[in-house]
């Protein structure tokens, strides 16, 4: 019996072996991720979906909505198709907004094959409505080298433990003892069936920890050969926008080599494009995600306050690519109506949505070609402010223009990143948030730092000077 248990023991231990050896997911978007967060501005409301890719169809397809902002009232539908075919006659689902803080919805969909799909996200509300197209690949994951030897080895283990049992069962009713040379042949034909389990257990250990770190390894995308440039057609509609009125900004994505739209666009921090608006001065910003409409096409309404020159800084990330920052200019007509606006304050202390923020640097002055960290310290009625959310799957993000818009940077916050989905709704930021940059020349800088507390998104202006 004692041997019995022997072998049940390093059973145990193949099986277990042969179970971490499993491919990970990679974390925040990438081609080959389980796990994808879009956020985009869909109509008046902002919604971070995270899509559970299942790693093998048919199988359903689970959705996780977290609102940036109150959608009560309001009904978000879902639907899901090969990309390429119709929206019309798909099977839907339908998720209704409550009031109340806003927490985490959650919905699922069908998939019944592989390859390259669209979820269509409309929402109509108190506020208005919207729509999007989030695309996203369906892949069944192959096994890993040396599954089948794994497998072949553990079947034959357990398949010699029983005939083992069954003999040693049969000769202990007939009350004789078994031959010494089957108990010998199962005995070796089972040692051999654990050491080649075992081979292939640690050849499979090895190739997860090795895919591990390549997921983790932040140049990985760029190793390669990477995809060409991304041109982007920027318009305006109307063509001479006014300031004070809704215009509706639309974004052409087209491929550097062949002129077709670009559809490989993977989440970089949790949304295919980050949209940072500018006007001259600085004056007015935004930093918007706008939703996939067609192929390589995003829109999305912004509203202009004064007249001007504006600057939009498209950042956007290729599979297998790095990370590629357009720009494109456009001008705003009308008339401005008030004052000129008051400068955003320097480093030190502001109050900004009911907290009190205080910015410091480690570099003072301020030198360019020397990296500075800059620490953005929250409190409320004289006791720091410890949650602060994750916003785009990090602590904070900060905005860097120099005044003649010739340098643009968006740095994101030191610290852990957040997970997707439901699991960020648990993390918790603050009080102190620090990012770290070097100022590559002298001049005047806008930043802008961002981040959410209590389902809001907080943005700190300030400007700096660097000799």
């Amino acid at each position: 019996m004692s041997r019995h248990w022997l072998f049940s023991a390093t059973l145990l231990v193949a099986l277990a072996i042969a179970f971490v050896s499993a491919r990970p997911a990679l974390a925040h978007g990438g081609h080959s991720a389980t796990s994808q967060t879009f956020t985009q501005a869909i109509g008046p409301y902002e919604l971070a979906i995270t899509l559970e890719i299942p790693t093998a169809t048919p199988a359903p397809l689970y959705l996780t909505i977290v609102p940036q902002d109150d959608v009560a009232g309001a009904t978000m539908t879902f639907r899901a198709v090969p990309r390429g075919q119709s929206f019309e006659g798909a099977p839907s689902a339908q998720v209704q907004g409550l009031p109340g803080p806003q927490g985490s919805y959650f919905t699922e969909l069908q998939l019944d094959r592989d390859g390259d799909w669209d979820v269509e996200v409309r929402i109509a509300g108190p506020k208005g409505s919207g729509i999007a197209r989030i695309p996203f690949t369906a892949t069944t994951q192959p096994l890993p080298p040396g599954s089948l030897g794994l497998f072949i080895s553990l079947g034959g283990l357990v398949a010699l433990m029983i005939v083992s049992i069954a003999l040693s069962a049969t000769y202990q009713r007939r009350q004789r003892a078994a031959p010494a040379w089957t108990n010998w042949l199962l005995g070796q034909g089972m040692f051999a069936c654990l050491i080649v389990a075992v081979v292939f257990g640690i050849q499979q250990f090895s190739a997860a920890i090795q895919s591990a770190q390549a997921a983790s390894d932040p140049t990985a995308a760029t190793t390669g050969l990477g995809r060409p440039h991304a041109n982007v057609a920027l318009r305006t509609e109307p063509a001479m926008p006014v300031a004070g009125q809704t215009l509706t900004l639309t974004l052409d994505l087209s491929d550097g080599s062949t002129g077709l739209p670009i559809e490989d666009l993977t989440p970089h921090h949790d949304a295919l494009i980050h949209l940072v608006v500018v006007d001259a001065d600085g004056a007015f910003f935004a930093h918007i995600h706008p939703p996939r409409i067609a192929p390589g096409r995003y829109s999305i309404p912004l509203t202009p306050d004064r007249p001007g020159r504006y600057t939009a800084y498209i950042e956007i990330q290729r599979q297998d690519s790095g990370i590629q920052v357009i720009e494109h200019d456009f001008e705003v007509g009308g008339v401005a109506s008030g004052g000129a606006p008051a400068a955003p304050p320097g480093l030190g202390m502001r109050e900004i949505a009911g907290m009190q923020v205080n910015v410091t640097s480690s570099l003072t002055p301020l030198r360019a070609g020397r990296q500075a960290t800059f620490t953005f310290s929250f409190g409320s009625g004289g006791a720091p402010v410890v949650d602060l959310q994750p916003w785009l799957g990090m602590a904070g993000h900060l905005i860097a223009r120099s005044a003649d818009g010739a340098i643009y940077g968006h740095i994101h916050a030191i610290g852990p990143v957040a997970p997707s989905g439901v699991l960020a709704s648990g993390i918790a930021y603050g009080p102190d948030i620090r990012f770290v940059y070097t100022f590559p020349q002298p001049g005047r800088y806008q930043l802008w730092g961002q981040f959410r507390h209590n389902g809001q998104v907080v943005t700190v202006p300030l400007v700096v000077e660097v000799g």
